[in-house]
């Protein structure tokens, strides 16, 4: 059985009618986080696999028209309500002219043409202006089902041209296409001449004539005028050297133009001070930020919903699978027969351990005998016996002593037990009985960080066990166990940790970080007494530290490669920021570890736990790793 989560549906393998049957509507709700998406300028921001190619290419002519086309289709019919209420797709078919261009590494190569800055970047100015007209003429032919480029003679363009403008102002779409075509090949020449000094840069005005042509000219081809509205899709800016990337932003943001613009980009592409401040990038000259991440976050019934229909819509396009949900075929809990015997001899050992620890007390008679009295199946008994333990141990630690005589009573039992505590007795329980935690809908979504390509890496994984029982039943509907659930995921999160080197800027050193604050982590989460229940799964830097990480004082000299690093790591998702937390009257940003490396050291899956640190604390993990988490940093 081909395995579907394996496709990467951005890529234009993957025609355009099996895209859009790939594609989520969910997605689509971003689109109402933006007053008009298809004026002004939006910034499409994320981790790598974050979903801005994918978006992107929902909104180019070919799936739009086939989303419009395909609407009675029930797999269909959300994405094109979604964009029916976006204003992408209306009664009469699609209403945007989507024009996408992605940029690669070989615009950097312009960097090394001339011996000033000016000189490449009028030669980038140039190519980027030839770039969108050959993209629009693309998009005008795709749109009404014509080929590239043979039918360009069908395409006309009328527009009033800006001052110095060369692009002409009455054309066909050969005529276009052969003045793009010139620019092209001259910067080609300027390159092959090894930095092009001999060689004149390629005619152009001195800003984005090609950005004003799109947004203001009349465009007809064979059945008429094309009068939908124009947005520019501009992918992978995180491809461009600095100077180029500011340039085209400046221009881009300055052209005030009735058009839209879409910027997608990497986060590794905005500077450390940007990463490191959440939010900051609101509410600046553009009409928005989308942080595809951030979002899902601050989103989280939504997302599940979301992932929900991602591995739906894949599993159904399996060969042998048709029909089925993808997680009705995840176990939602423990074969608890299998369980039984285990958690039993848990609890006798639990109750050795406390008789060890407490004696004959009077202090906490009442408690060991109510909870030998309690009811329940093997594992209610088991996780029962861990909560007290860490209740008893709770009470042991205070800096107050009791007196012996001083029993505690039922009612105070039941008074201190709350759903903090249990949570971390199933953790603590999970982990010394070796049964598996991290199995079901909720914790394959929870693993994924909020980031879709490391969902459907995940959910891959998973699917290659479920079709090869399907494949061994002939047909048969199959259920992963909770088991084996566990034992696929920890196996994922270990190729994860094994990946960063290759993934991540200075990938040893990131790991060697990460790993620190894996064993902090473990060791707070593991305390006796769970005293930050479930666990800690972050560290927090008061805003003061914050701002001397980036002020560029010598404070921030100092820590230069902590910021840089902590700046590497949130451009990759591998930590999670949360901006102005408040504690005990101090605001605090806190980092915590995507959720996937959560699994690797054993941790719970839920947010809120964290201790605060300082940069020197933060600096000497980044130097040493693992040994710098010493006893007393876990008190």
């Amino acid at each position: 059985m081909r395995n579907p989560f394996r496709l990467r549906a951005s890529k234009r393998s993957v025609h355009d009618e099996q895209f859009v049957r790939l594609f989520a509507a969910g997605a689509l709700d971003l689109l109402n986080d933006v007053d008009d998406p298809w004026s002004g300028v939006v910034f499409l921001r994320s981790a790598p696999g974050g979903g801005k190619t994918t978006l992107l290419r929902l909104l180019t002519p070919g799936p739009l028209r086939k989303v419009f086309r395909m609407q009675d289709d029930q797999d269909i019919r959300p994405t094109r309500d979604a964009l029916f209420k976006a204003g992408a797709i209306t009664a009469d078919g699609p209403a945007i002219l989507g024009v996408v261009i992605g940029f690669t590494n070989e615009y950097r190569d312009l960097e090394e043409i001339g011996e000033t800055g000016a000189r490449a970047t009028a030669v980038f100015r140039a190519l980027v202006n030839a770039r969108i007209v050959l993209a629009t003429l693309r998009a005008a032919l795709e749109r009404s089902e014509k080929a590239y480029p043979d039918d360009l003679g069908q395409i006309h363009s009328v527009w009033q041209p800006v001052d110095g403008a060369t692009l002409p102002a009455n054309a066909t779409g050969s005529d276009l296409h052969k003045w793009a075509s010139h620019i092209e090949e001259g910067v080609f020449d300027i390159l092959d001449d090894l930095g092009g000094e001999n060689k004149s840069v390629p005619r152009a005005a001195s800003g984005l004539e090609a950005l004003h042509w799109l947004a203001t000219a009349t465009l007809t081809d064979a059945s008429g005028p094309i009068n939908q509205k124009r947005v520019l899709l501009l992918d992978d800016l995180q491809f461009l050297s600095d100077d180029q990337s500011n340039w085209l932003r400046e221009s881009l943001t300055n052209a005030r133009l009735s058009c839209g613009i879409w910027i997608a980009e990497r986060l590794e592409a905005l500077p450390a001070e940007d990463l490191l401040a959440e939010g900051a990038l609101e509410d600046r000259d553009y009409d928005g930020e989308i942080r595809l991440e951030r979002r899902w976050r601050k989103r989280s019934v939504a997302y599940v919903k979301f992932v929900d229909q991602i591995a739906d819509l894949r599993a159904r396009d399996a060969d042998g699978f048709q029909g089925r949900a993808f997680f009705p075929a995840l176990a939602e809990e423990l074969d608890s027969p299998s369980w039984d015997a285990v958690f039993d001899a848990q609890s006798g050992a639990i109750e050795k351990r406390l008789v060890l620890r407490v004696g004959h007390q009077q202090r906490y008679e009442q408690w060991m005998a109510q909870r030998r009295a309690v009811p329940g199946s093997p594992r209610d008994r088991a996780l029962g016996w861990r909560e007290l333990e860490i209740l008893i141990e709770r009470d042991l630690g205070k800096s107050q002593r009791t007196f012996d005589f001083d029993a505690l009573t039922e009612q105070d039992l039941d008074d201190k037990e709350n759903a903090g505590v249990k949570s971390a007795a199933e953790l603590f329980l999970s982990r010394e009985a070796k049964a598996p935690i991290y199995f079901g809908r909720q914790k394959l979504a929870s693993l994924s960080s909020s980031n879709v390509d490391q969902f459907v890496e995940l959910a891959g994984d998973l699917f290659e066990e479920l079709a090869a029982k399907t494949a061994v039943r002939r047909g048969a509907d199959s259920v992963l166990s909770a088991e084996r659930q566990h034992q696929i995921l920890k196996r994922a999160a270990e190729r994860r940790w094994d990946g960063i080197p290759r993934r991540v800027p200075r990938g040893y050193e990131a790991r060697r970080f990460l790993e620190a604050v894996g064993a902090f982590c473990e060791g707070q989460t593991y305390r006796p007494s769970a005293p930050y229940p479930p666990g800690v799964t972050g560290f927090g830097i008061t805003m003061q530290d914050r701002a001397r990480l980036i002020d560029g004082s010598r404070d921030s000299v100092a820590f230069a490669e902590l910021r840089t690093m902590l700046a590497a790591l949130v451009s990759q998702n591998l930590l999670e920021p949360n901006l102005d937390h408040k504690n005990k009257g101090e605001s605090l940003i806190v980092f915590y570890l995507n959720r996937v490396l959560c699994a690797h050291f054993d941790l719970p899956l839920g947010y809120g736990g964290w201790r605060k640190k300082s940069l020197k604390d933060l600096s000497d993990w980044l130097a040493h790793g693992r040994s710098a988490v010493t006893e007393k940093s876990l008190v």
